[in-house]
């Protein structure tokens, strides 16, 4: 089964990061952008909200990749469930 996990803060992101499988993705948005540094360091596919990243003065630099929202509702319904982690 494939997860979408959603990330709106920072500190969601070590609680999220146990549980990735191989076909999984994590999604920062809100105030979880702020965790992209450390989301770097990660073999799971992340993305982040572009527009958030923004607002907050966040670089996305890769392998993070930032994404609008279409991506965000083609991530959720291409991947069997979510959890969002806060």
């Amino acid at each position: 089964m494939s997860l979408v996990h959603l990330v709106g803060r920072e500190s969601g992101l070590d609680a999220c990061l146990r549980y990735v499988g191989p076909d999984d993705a994590v999604l920062l948005f809100a105030d979880g952008v702020y965790a992209a540094n450390r989301a770097q360091k990660t073999t799971a596919t992340v993305l982040a909200i572009k527009d958030d990243a923004n607002a907050r003065g966040v670089p996305i630099e890769s392998p993070v990749v930032a994404v609008g929202y279409d991506r965000f509702v083609n991530l959720v319904v291409s991947h069997d469930a979510s959890v969002t982690w806060t």
